[in-house]
């Protein structure tokens, strides 16, 4: 199963945090700033996801996925997921210095750049619907499947902690602060369903 467990979780978390459905999860400093973000204007080619979780942790190429959810008043819904990539630009981490802890790891994501065109496609249609009608109406979701170990993982809280840079110049937002992935997700044996990376 590895770390598909923690699909459907940050799914949830990148989802109410973006969408402000009221989410316990997201510090409550940061929902001012989510609440004026508008998923059809941001420029998706500065937008940046970031990870903090324990270093024995990885996120693999192909685990992270931003998936925008949209339907058009009356029709049905459609899905377009996209795949994201790591960024190893070291502006980037500089901005994360911050939140750097020891014993832990930031990763940074963006959409890679061939398919901002396929985003941006989306958010037209989005403005267009404002002024032509119908309306579409969007969500937007990051999930993490898969992922792996590098070494045994210790007794104790697993502390996850997930941000959001909305625009080139704006500093990140924290979605979620130290959520102990083991009370959340409930594994039995983490050392066994958590794949060691070098398998």
């Amino acid at each position: 199963m590895s770390l598909s467990r923690l699909v459907s979780r940050l799914a949830f978390v990148a989802a109410c945090s973006v969408g402000i459905g009221g989410c316990l999860s997201t510090p409550i400093s940061s929902l001012p700033r989510l609440m004026r973000l508008d998923l059809a204007t941001m420029d998706m080619n500065e937008v940046r996801a970031a990870l903090r979780l324990p270093a024995m942790l990885r996120v693999r190429p192909g685990d992270t996925v931003m998936t925008i959810k949209t339907r058009v008043e009356g029709g049905s819904p459609t899905e377009d997921r996209f795949l994201l990539v790591e960024t190893s630009v070291e502006r980037e981490r500089v901005e994360m210095a911050g939140e750097a802890r020891p014993g832990d790891a930031i990763t940074i994501w963006r959409i890679a750049p061939d398919d901002v065109p396929r985003v941006e496609a989306i958010q037209r249609r989005v403005r267009a619907s404002l002024v032509q009608g119908p309306r579409v109406r969007g969500s937007l979701e990051i999930q993490v499947s898969g992922g792996c170990r590098t070494a045994p993982i210790p007794d104790g809280a697993v502390a996850m902690s997930s941000f959001l840079k909305p625009a080139r110049g704006e500093t990140y937002i924290t979605l979620v602060s130290d959520l102990d992935l083991r009370r959340v997700i409930p594994l039995a044996n983490w050392q066994s369903t958590i794949p060691d990376c070098s398998g």
